[in-house]
């Protein structure tokens, strides 16, 4: 269990980090070919900072990679809550690949009566919910 009560599950011998990551990756399998891409890759990991002395380097590990051929088509992580070390790590990464697009992806029905919302829509919801209050 993780330390925000999520299970790991295993579907098509790949353990995913939650119920919710897994579902999701089931959407983006119905998706290959559809939404221009043809290859997803699993926990990709990108390098922030590299090792220097004894310092470890540090790394951003998405959930999702989208390909077409050989071209990265778009980064995705699923997000039920962004850690402010989540939200550095996502700022240094925009930094250092400008050319690849990341995209963070909630699931919110209750909010939005959508299956999938990005992260960016969810937080703008929240926001004028909690103005009408």
């Amino acid at each position: 269990m993780s330390k925000y009560n999520a299970r790991k599950i295993e579907y098509k011998g790949n353990v995913f980090d939650s119920k919710v990551e897994c579902e999701y990756y089931q959407y983006l399998e119905n998706r290959l070919h559809i939404d221009g891409f043809d290859y997803i890759e699993l926990q990709p990991r990108y390098e922030l900072i590299p090792k220097f002395g004894k310092q470890r380097k540090a790394e951003y590990i998405a959930d999702f990679a989208l390909w077409n051929g050989n071209q990265l088509v778009e980064v995705i992580d699923v997000k039920g809550m962004a850690t402010d070390t989540a939200k550095l790590k996502a700022k240094i990464f925009k930094y250092k690949y400008q050319d690849v697009k990341l995209t963070w992806i909630c699931k919110a029905p209750k909010y939005t009566g959508k299956q999938w919302i990005t992260y960016e829509e969810l937080q703008k919801i929240r926001r004028e919910r909690k103005k009408e209050k």
